[in-house]
Parts: C-alpha cells; sequence; structure tokens
C-alpha cells in the first residue's frame, strides 16, 4: 500500500473490511474495484490468505508476477512486431514507387526517342 497511488483507496477498504471479519466481501470489494482480469487474480490469491502455508502464498504470489511480467513482455514483442511490419512496408512501397518512377522515365525517354526518329 506504500507504494501504490491509484490502488491505494482500494488497499485500504480491503484492509478494513478484512480485520472487521468480513473476509469475502473485503476480497470481492478489491477484485471489483480494480475490475480487470489481474485484480480478481491478486483478490483470490490474497483470499487464500489464512487458508494456506505463507511460503505457497509466496511462491503463488512470485508465479503471479511472472505471467504479468510474461504477459508484459509477449504484448511488447507484439508490439514491436507489428511496428516492424508497418516500417517494412513503407519502405517496401517507398521502393517500389521508386521503381516505377525509374522505369516510367526510361519508357518515357525511349518513346520520346523513337518518336524523334518517326518524324
Amino acid at each position: 500500500m506504500d507504494n501504490s497511488t491509484v490502488l491505494k483507496p482500494a488497499y485500504e477498504e480491503l484492509i478494513t473490511l478484512y480485520r472487521n471479519g468480513r473476509d469475502e466481501e473485503a476480497f470481492k470489494y478489491f477484485g471489483d474495484r480494480i475490475g480487470s482480469r489481474y485484480g480478481r487474480n491478486f483478490a483470490s490469491i490474497l483470499s487464500k490468505i489464512d487458508k494456506i502455508n505463507p511460503a505457497e502464498m509466496v511462491q503463488q504470489m512470485e508465479v503471479f508476477q511472472n505471467i504479468m511480467a510474461e504477459e508484459r513482455m509477449t504484448e511488447a514483442v507484439k508490439t514491436a512486431q507489428r511496428n516492424s511490419v508497418l516500417i517494412t512496408a513503407w519502405a517496401s512501397a517507398s521502393v517500389f514507387a521508386l521503381l516505377i518512377n525509374f522505369a516510367v522515365v526510361v519508357v518515357f525517354m525511349d518513346t520520346l526517342g523513337m518518336l524523334e526518329h518517326l518524324f
């Protein structure tokens, strides 16, 4: 809670409800307040706080963090690939336009030369 700014009110409400003995309501509130799949998964992990061994809780949190990091990495790779395809398409279009321009100029010059010989 000390390191968060946006989620601080949600954490405060979670802790208040949890300390008042309304465990299920606290974790449901947190999952609903965050409104994302990650928020619901985090609330699900926190709901097991009294039911599992602390070492297992740490392990589950590490797995959760790794999954989030991998999904962010996947999104970054997808974005980089999309940008790469767009840049390659623009570069290919530029080269194609230059080739077409060159071909038109060469053909036009050749056509002018042929017309001079005809007349």
